[in-house]
C-alpha cells in the first residue's frame, strides 16, 4: 500500500514548484512518484508549464525526423538513378543484373520512405517520378514473372 500524503509533502512540493522546480524533480527530492506529486499539486491549485516545452521539442523532433526522411528519400532516387546508369555501361549481363537489383532495391526504399512521409503528412510530391523510375526499371507490373 502507497505511503498516505502527508503535510510536510504537501508543504515540500509547494516550496520546490515556487522555486521552479519541474514536477521530475520535486518527485525525486521527496522521493515520491510523479503520479504523487501531480496529485498534491492538483490539490493544491499547482500547475506545471512543461508540457508547452516537451510539445515544441516533441514537433521539433518531429520536424527533424522529416526532413531526415525526406534527405533520404532523395538519396535513395538518387541513388537508383545512378544504378540504371551503370547498367546500360555494364561490362557484363551480370554487372547490368546487379545494377538494376541495386536500383531497384533502392526505388523500394524510396517508396517506402515516401509512403510514411505521406502516411505522416510530411511528404513532397516526388512519389509520381519514383513510379516512372519504376515502371522504366521493372515495367508497369512492378517486374517479370522471374522477379527480375
Amino acid at each position: 500500500m502507497a505511503e498516505p500524503i502527508r503535510d510536510r509533502d504537501r508543504k515540500k512540493v509547494r516550496e520546490l514548484h515556487a522555486a521552479g522546480q519541474s514536477r521530475n524533480a520535486i518527485a525525486r527530492a521527496i522521493k515520491r512518484s510523479a503520479a504523487t506529486v501531480s496529485k498534491i499539486a492538483r490539490e493544491e491549485g499547482l500547475t506545471f508549464s512543461g508540457g508547452a516545452r516537451v510539445a515544441a521539442a516533441t514537433e521539433a523532433r518531429r520536424a527533424d525526423a522529416a526532413a531526415r526522411r525526406e534527405l533520404l528519400a532523395d538519396e535513395a532516387l538518387d541513388g537508383a538513378l545512378r544504378q540504371v546508369e551503370r547498367t546500360t555501361g555494364a561490362e557484363s549481363a551480370r554487372d547490368a543484373r546487379d545494377h538494376a537489383t541495386a536500383a531497384r532495391a533502392l526505388t523500394e526504399v524510396h517508396a517506402r520512405v515516401s509512403e510514411l512521409a505521406r502516411q505522416s503528412g510530411t511528404g513532397s510530391a516526388g512519389g509520381s517520378m519514383l513510379d516512372r523510375l519504376a515502371d522504366a526499371l521493372l515495367g508497369p507490373a512492378g517486374g517479370d514473372e522471374q522477379g527480375v
